[in-house]
């Protein structure tokens, strides 16, 4: 009994807060161990109303962006990673006014050169 709830539970699970911005939202991953594995914020990209656009605009499809602020996965892990927790993101977040057509992931960058010690003169100089 307790080896098929396993199989049936996701890998990952998402708990949600509001932000002050509108349509942003602050999350934290967990494992199926409830191990920490993220802090991300999730932004939804609505489209505006096909009246607010020209005639000749494309059409476009609601998205989200998943900006992971904080991680303990390694680079390799992170494939496996978005391919468990899109689904799993689609499910909880679409509704009958939003359904996300894709879900989208960005990644802080390496420690090495991402960082900036001073600004100067309203120039960011990298130490």
């Amino acid at each position: 009994m307790e080896e098929e709830k396993l199989e049936n539970q996701d890998p990952y699970r998402i708990d949600l807060m509001r932000t002050l911005w509108e349509n942003t939202y602050r999350g934290t991953i967990f494992d199926y161990k409830e191990q920490y594995v993220a802090t991300v914020r999730l932004i939804f990209s609505i489209p505006l109303d096909r009246s607010e656009v020209p005639d000749n605009a494309p059409e476009v499809n609601p998205m989200v962006i998943v900006l992971v602020e904080d991680t303990t996965l390694s680079p390799i892990q992170v494939v496996d990673f978005e391919q468990a927790m899109t689904p799993i993101l689609a499910k909880k977040l679409a509704n009958k006014y939003f359904q996300p057509d894709r879900i989208m992931y960005f990644y802080p960058s390496p420690a090495d050169g991402a960082e900036t010690n001073q600004i100067d003169n309203g120039t960011i100089r990298a130490d």
